[in-house]
């Protein structure tokens, strides 16, 4: 019975500690436009890392913030299922560590059979006196 109490007391520490991290407050509106950049930028996060670890060779303990889709367009006809995205984001390593700002072009037509592939990547270094906007999750 001991038992069965301690299970209970954690399920229920578990469950209140989930909860409290889904209404943290944001300053992106969860409009649907916003809701729908977030899904694009969740989806594409790993042909996005692809630039990653072309460019630095490694992406252990490499993370990115401020992800925001610049760019997206239909390629070829109306209807078709056919993408191509610009999407930037910061590295990181660590606190207050900032790397560089990369501006990845993914494109998913005929050529790449379907799936997302990193077309071409452009790098910058972050200035930590530029005034960067980021832009935050829904």
């Amino acid at each position: 019975m001991k038992k069965l109490y301690l299970f209970l007391i954690f399920v229920m520490l578990m469950i209140s500690s989930t909860t409290t991290y889904a209404n943290l407050p944001t300053k992106t509106e969860a409009t649907r436009e916003n809701l729908l950049e977030d899904a694009v930028i969740d989806l594409l996060v790993k042909p996005m890392f692809a630039a990653v670890d072309d460019y630095y060779g490694t992406t252990y303990e490499i993370g990115s913030f401020c992800e925001r889709v610049i760019e997206i367009k239909k390629l070829h006809h109306p209807g078709s299922w056919l993408f191509e995205a610009k999407i930037e984001f910061v590295t990181f390593t660590g606190p207050h560590n900032f790397m560089d700002i990369f501006t990845v072009t993914l494109k998913k037509d005929w050529e790449t059979e379907g799936q997302w592939v990193m077309q071409k990547y452009d790098v910058r270094k972050y200035d930590p006196k530029e005034n960067y906007e980021c832009r935050s999750p829904a």
